[in-house]
């Protein structure tokens, strides 16, 4: 952030200057880490399945209209704990939240969201984090539902996978 004066056109903050990434607001939420986990952490806590619901519906409607944000979420703290995260893969995640029958299956995805945003889990072969696969886009997951069958043709010998999917 860099204040700078352009043609007597007064630019207070310049979010671009330093970066060549820039966040599309309507594609990309940010979040204020710490009380985003504190919310879910009271409503982990919760013990009625609808009221679970209701919760991540308020949030739901935070994230689609941050107007609407009386909890703080989307307010960018001055520690920097802020987390930028794919709207459409965090609202993804929150109505999976409200889909489920059960209190256990809720609160299991609420600890994958929560972890999601605290820990980065690579593997030894990429430096993908693999708890927020969904958020990359060239990452194939559809594979066993495009291809028909097992791929037999040509010599099968150990440098060749077939269909392997990791």
């Amino acid at each position: 952030m860099v204040a700078n004066m352009k043609d007597n056109n007064i630019t207070l903050f310049d979010f671009n200057s330093g970066s060549d990434e820039k966040i599309d607001w309507k594609k990309e939420a940010i979040i204020n880490q710490n009380i985003f986990l504190e919310v879910l952490s009271k409503i982990e806590e919760l013990q009625e399945n609808n009221k679970i619901k209701f919760e991540i519906h308020k949030i739901i409607e935070i994230i689609r209209n941050p107007i609407k944000d009386n909890f703080g979420l989307l307010n960018i703290s001055h520690n920097g704990d802020t987390a930028i995260i794919k709207k459409e893969v965090l609202l993804e995640d929150l109505n999976q939240i409200v889909e489920v029958q059960t209190i256990e299956r809720a609160k299991y995805y609420i600890n994958r969201l929560k972890k999601s945003l605290t820990e980065i889990k690579t593997s030894k072969i990429n430096d993908l984090n693999l708890n927020r696969w969904k958020e990359y886009n060239d990452i194939l997951t559809e594979s066993l539902w495009i291809l028909d069958k097992r791929d037999k043709s040509g010599a099968h010998n150990a440098g060749y996978w077939g269909n392997f999917i990791p």
